[in-house]
């Protein structure tokens, strides 16, 4: 079991604050006279300004974690405290109200309502907020989607737009409640190379602006994007270190061939790359 101290906080000087704190975590599913051990005692920090990571083969308790810290499931036993607040004994309302003022999610599948615009679909989280006026609402949601580089796609539905592009609107929605912390679920799962690139590079800049991030991904590449990593087997953590020879998603896109490139055009380019360095 492992607790990561850093030093820090990219945001400023001095000691870093804990914005995820879990101790003892346990999460145990009965099948009948069976007890399925999901988690078995889990401590871990995450400080602000993190890019964690989060790693594991199916059945390792990675999901079930995520589905802790983002509010949708509690503990068996042991304690979570998210931004200062114990969440553990949270009643269903307090949980509902927790995950819309403090958390952002973003999923492998988007999860965008089809029959509403980019700008509707953003706009969504703060309609559970009464204190939000739809002239303010409105507001924030242009600036979330112009953050990912949307401004000119706002009035687009999702069928019109490409899955790099769905998944940029779903950052937005994430960012749109200025969360204290983002957690990403496989969010380049459904995604090629080039539009997981483009993702990842958003996530690190937001990373960059001291947003913290939790990201779950079984693909080790997209994990050399975060600047620490957690590995689970078995319900328990087995590793828990900072990446070396992180990789810079803007560096990987620009090394990228161009888009409108054919395969064979491809092909010759890195035949004519090969011959320079030799």
């Amino acid at each position: 079991m492992h607790t990561n101290k850093l030093g820090a906080s990219p945001l400023g000087s001095g000691q870093a604050k804990t914005v995820i704190s879990v101790k003892g975590i346990e999460k145990i599913y009965s099948m009948g006279d069976v007890k399925v051990y999901a988690l078995r005692g889990i401590d871990m920090d995450v400080t602000e300004g993190e890019f964690v990571a989060v790693m594991g083969t199916s059945g390792s308790g990675k999901s079930t974690l995520m589905n802790i810290l983002g509010c949708l499931d509690q503990p068996t036993k042991g304690t979570y405290t998210l931004d200062g607040l114990n969440i553990s004994a949270a009643s269903r309302n307090e949980l509902a109200e927790i995950r819309n003022k403090k958390i952002g999610f973003v999923f492998q599948s988007f999860n965008l309502l089809s029959r509403t615009s980019a700008l509707e679909n953003v706009e969504l989280p703060l309609l559970y907020n009464r204190k939000i006026e739809s002239t303010e609402r409105r507001e924030r949601a242009v600036k979330a989607l112009t953050s990912v580089g949307l401004a000119s796609r706002m009035k687009n539905m999702p069928n019109q737009l490409s899955g790099g592009q769905q998944q940029r609107v779903a950052i937005a929605r994430a960012l749109v409640n200025d969360p204290v912390i983002i957690f990403a679920d496989e969010p380049t799962g459904n995604l090629d190379s080039r539009t997981s690139f483009e993702v990842m590079d958003i996530f690190q800049k937001l990373n960059e602006k001291g947003i913290t991030i939790v990201l779950v991904t079984h693909e080790p590449d997209i994990a050399q994007f975060a600047t620490r990593k957690v590995v689970f087997k078995d319900g328990r953590m087995i590793d828990d270190v900072q990446v070396k020879d992180r990789k810079n998603a803007a560096k990987e896109l620009a090394a990228l061939p161009p888009i409108d490139q054919t395969e064979d055009e491809k092909a010759m380019t890195e035949a004519n790359k090969t011959n320079v360095e030799a």
